[in-house]
């Protein structure tokens, strides 16, 4: 089942919100689990350094495990599991890379990746310049 999350951490001026797609036992441990689709498998490396998950780990530091559950969409489809683990120097990276990626936002410094993503990124209205989508589906927090 969903869990929705939102965190206030020391440092940061904003929220850290998201979704998680499932919190289970897996495999006989508590797990926190993200959904995906893929045409092929997934490397393993995929779950190890998955920012995603690094960050549910956050929300649910008693989780043994985090994991992309996979459904590959091939002519005999399978679903796939990829289990990681996330420690203490893992955390505190990533800590360390949201606070910089919020500080540059705020001074808005956004910097456009274009590719197949876009479609399913909120922010695309910003960086096709449309202003009035822009007001109307993203959350001004102040």
């Amino acid at each position: 089942m969903e869990k929705t999350f939102k965190l206030h951490i020391t440092d940061f001026d904003l929220p850290f919100i998201g979704v998680i797609d499932l919190v289970a036992e897996v495999e006989g441990k508590n797990t926190i689990a993200d959904f995906k689709t893929a045409a092929s498998a997934y490397d393993g490396h995929m779950s190890d350094l998955s920012d995603q998950l690094t960050s549910y780990q956050l929300t649910e530091p008693d989780a043994e495990q985090v994991a992309l559950w996979v459904l590959v969409k091939t002519k005999e489809p399978r679903i796939e599991l990829y289990p990681s683990k996330r420690g203490p120097d893992r955390l505190r990276e990533f800590l360390s890379k949201v606070g910089y990626l919020a500080r540059e936002i705020q001074a808005e410094h956004f910097y456009k990746r274009p590719g197949m993503l876009c479609a399913w990124c909120d922010y695309l209205p910003v960086c096709l310049g449309d202003k009035e989508t822009t007001k109307e589906t993203l959350v001004q927090v102040k």
